[in-house]
């Protein structure tokens, strides 16, 4: 059924599918289509992207011509290409993998109508026919998404802990060549869980103390040799530092009200830090791949229109928001803490973490400035 949605705060399937092949390092990124469509991908994603630039004529005659000439030029860079069609060439329903014999491309038909971001991701990742290698060693990380504005730190902030722990990484989805993605080892740490592949077993994620501990304790039983103890003890003295912080807080000032906008995995790890650090009343949920929250007796409910947004937050009135661009500029007077894309209201060069040790007490201390 039709969902009618003014203003959509989330992209589409297209771009979804665009945002994980362009972090495979050895792999050439077209998006078949007009400028328009390319250049939306463009400013969602950091990673290189090219385009076919479509004009009406070839719309009309067909865009073979096109296709080929783009292709054959960035063949000459990669090894293989990834080929994106967008909403027109996907109507008229031209056999894109016929064009591209000649070359060693990938044809990913999911246009921005078949989806939201999050069903192009998935069903990109699943085009790689990832088969697990029972024969690697060390432990893959996933969850690394390049519109993510976090995933650089939590990919350098789940190597780190690696580290600590004395395991080695394998491989990581999808910030890694083409190859080394196909053939994973077995095991997965994951840094956001939406954006894991459905082909490999996780023990858990990093996002949030609780659930590192836990991922770490099951690692050690697949990995005896590794010491976790390192990490456990880290992760002890942050939350530490994080009670320390907030009860100072809270000696001073009453529990925020807070509105979260997100991810259905960053959205639980706000709710919950919120909740069990600064004793957070969470007024609304929005939901922007999802429409149930795990977390019971929280109001919840999917969020990508944004007119939806605003007169929820304007209904709510919260001390806090936690969210994009989007709902900053909704209400550009309250507290606010970006936890998603888009984050258009600042600047942020370096590699931010929300994973991790590092990443929770990096969010709990945005939290509080934004508080001040």
């Amino acid at each position: 059924m039709h969902e009618r949605c003014i203003s959509p705060v989330w992209p589409c399937a297209m771009v979804g599918a665009a945002s994980c092949m362009a972090g495979i390092r050895d792999l050439g990124v077209i998006i078949h289509g007009s400028a328009g469509c390319y250049n939306y991908a463009e400013m969602a994603i950091p990673d290189l992207l090219n385009c076919t630039y479509l004009i009406e004529d070839e719309i009309v005659f067909g865009t073979e011509a096109r296709l080929r000439e783009t292709t054959g030029a960035l063949s000459q860079i990669y090894d293989r290409i990834a080929v994106i069609n967008t909403c027109v060439p996907s109507i008229t329903g031209e056999d894109l993998e016929h064009f591209l014999e000649d070359y060693n491309a990938i044809v990913i038909d999911l246009p921005g109508f078949s989806g939201d971001f999050d069903t192009g991701y998935q069903k990109a990742l699943e085009t790689l026919e990832i088969i697990p290698d029972s024969e690697r060693e060390g432990v893959n990380i996933s969850g690394i998404c390049s519109t993510d504005p976090f995933s650089g730190g939590n990919l350098a902030e789940a190597v780190r802990l690696f580290h600590l722990a004395g395991i080695k990484s394998a491989a990581v989805y999808c910030r890694d060549t083409f190859e080394s993605i196909r053939s994973p080892a077995e095991h997965d740490i994951s840094v956001n869980p939406d954006y894991d592949p459905r082909t490999v077993t996780s023990p858990g994620s990093i996002l949030g103390i609780e659930e590192l501990t836990k991922a770490f304790c099951a690692l050690q039983n697949f990995f005896p040799e590794s010491n976790v103890d390192p990490v456990i003890s880290e992760a002890e003295e942050a939350e530490e530092r994080i009670v320390k912080a907030c009860d100072k807080y809270l000696r001073k000032n009453d529990p925020p009200r807070t509105a979260v906008f997100s991810t259905r995995s960053y959205a639980e790890f706000a709710v919950k830090s919120m909740v069990k650090y600064l004793d957070a009343e969470i007024v609304f949920t929005g939901l922007r791949n999802s429409e149930e929250f795990s977390i019971p007796d929280i109001p919840s409910g999917k969020a990508v229109d944004i007119r939806m947004i605003k007169e929820k937050i304007s209904a709510e009135e919260p001390d806090l928001i936690l969210g994009s661009s989007f709902e900053n500029a909704v209400s550009p007077k309250t507290p606010f803490v970006g936890i998603t894309f888009p984050q258009r209201s600042r600047v942020v060069l370096h590699n931010k973490p929300v994973a991790g040790t590092e990443g929770a007490l990096v969010f709990i201390g945005d939290v509080l400035n934004s508080l001040r």
